[in-house]
């Protein structure tokens, strides 16, 4: 399941084996993942944009709409 869906936490794992009557905590399916070869991580948290930083893009791509495209 977690292959098919990286973004699938050990809760969300959790609830879906309990619902199939199987009660498991979340350290077993932590256990259970590194023996398999999985790792976990957590996404980077990256800075919103500033208005300003999005004007200078818009402003960047408008001026080079018309350059020619590279190979």
């Amino acid at each position: 399941m977690v292959s098919k869906n990286p973004r699938t936490t050990r809760g969300d794992l959790v609830n879906d084996l309990q619902r199939a009557g199987t009660k498991v905590t979340k350290p077993t399916i932590s256990n259970t993942q590194r023996r398999q070869g999985l790792k976990s991580c957590s996404a980077r948290r990256v800075p919103l944009l500033k208005p300003v930083h999005i004007q200078a893009r818009l402003k960047f791509a408008r001026e080079h709409l018309d350059d020619p495209e590279e190979d």
